[in-house]
């Protein structure tokens, strides 16, 4: 995270394509379900007039939105599609830090410390975002300065979330693996019959750089979930089957600070 410098495995040759901006303070824009933390941290309020200032912009699949040293002056809010967050380790494979899906905004912390981005992000599959730039972000806030508490209580929750995965990695892998998917169904799940769907297209690949595992380690654990009857995999879509027990399995090994709510 130190070097603030571009990374090596970004594509040169992929620059922004942006289509022509479109204010979105004529036509009203209805907010989808706000994920966490957004959507139980943030207000209501601050998310509408977040929407309201934001102008549309549309990235194609695999398109880089910025790049790991980039300066920060946007803030972004997924529309529609997925964003991506990865950061390259030393060994020169690539870490997923996060997949933002609809109703996501991401990218403040630049913005309030004025450093370069520390990661870069994509999309996955077509994708239509929402842009503030920091100027009316601003004015905004200063406009209506308990409003930022909501982005300090949205911080603060990245913060302990990453904490909490720093203190997983002494746990087993099949406690990590189960943790993560606890944490997905919990921000993007939905109950479906039998079981909560996570509403995200998440490869093994994604999952194993997730955890900073191979996809070896990944599709074994998640065979002996399937074995257990714990999870299902349909389609390359996750569904949790028997929370309860993933749930149990994590405190018997001595992880129940780490379950999420």
């Amino acid at each position: 995270m130190g070097d603030r410098s571009r990374m090596a495995y970004v594509d040169r040759d992929k620059v922004h394509k942006p289509v022509p901006s479109q204010s979105l303070m004529s036509a009203p824009y209805r907010a989808a379900t706000w994920s966490q933390p957004w959507r139980d941290i943030a207000s209501p309020e601050l998310s509408a007039a977040l929407a309201g200032i934001g102008t549309r912009r549309t990235l194609a699949d695999g398109e880089l939105l910025y790049a790991r040293g980039d300066p920060g002056s946007e803030l972004y809010g997924v529309h529609s599609g997925c964003i991506r967050l990865a950061a390259q380790t030393q060994d020169g494979n690539e870490a997923l830090l996060g997949l933002y899906p609809p109703g996501t905004w991401f990218g403040e912390m630049s913005l309030f410390d004025e450093l370069p981005r520390p990661t870069s992000a994509y999309a996955v599959g077509a994708t239509g975002l929402l842009i503030v730039a920091a100027a009316k972000l601003r004015l905004l806030l200063d406009g209506n300065p308990l409003w930022y508490r909501d982005f300090a209580r949205v911080l603060c929750n990245k913060l302990r979330l990453s904490l909490a995965h720093i203190e997983s990695t002494y746990l087993p892998v099949s406690v990590r693996v189960v943790l993560r998917l606890l944490d997905l169904a919990q921000a993007y799940g939905r109950p479906e019959a039998g079981g909560i769907v996570i509403g995200l297209r998440l490869p093994q690949e994604d999952l194993a750089r997730m955890l900073g595992l191979t996809r070896q380690s990944i599709n074994k654990e998640l065979r002996a979930l399937q074995e257990r009857s714990w999870l299902g995999i349909r389609r390359g879509q996750i569904s949790l089957l028997d929370a309860a027990a993933l749930r149990r399995h994590v405190r018997e090994a001595g992880g129940s600070d780490l379950l999420p709510p």
